[in-house]
């Protein structure tokens, strides 16, 4: 072999494996934002939405009830039926 063979067999296999740990970072990094995303969606799933239902339904509840008015501090004037 001469050593032109030999220097472009060593460049080739030196390609190759940069090719393939180029790959398998690309895939580490997909693998990685997949597993973020479906962090994701299962985070909003159980526990965003049912806070934010819970906070909805307070809300709605307090706009039935008139809003949060406390009765024991107010002042009633007392009628007499007879004047």
């Amino acid at each position: 072999m001469d050593n032109n063979e030999i220097m472009v067999n060593e460049e080739v296999m030196e390609a190759t494996e940069i090719v393939t740990s180029g790959a398998s970072k690309g895939l580490k990094i997909a693998a990685g934002i997949g597993l973020a995303a479906l962090g994701s969606v299962i985070a909003y799933k159980y526990v965003v939405k049912p806070i934010v239902a819970k906070i909805k339904a307070k809300k709605a509840q307090e706009r039935i009830d008139g809003g949060s008015i406390n009765h024991e501090d107010d002042e009633f004037e007392e009628f007499d039926e007879n004047n």
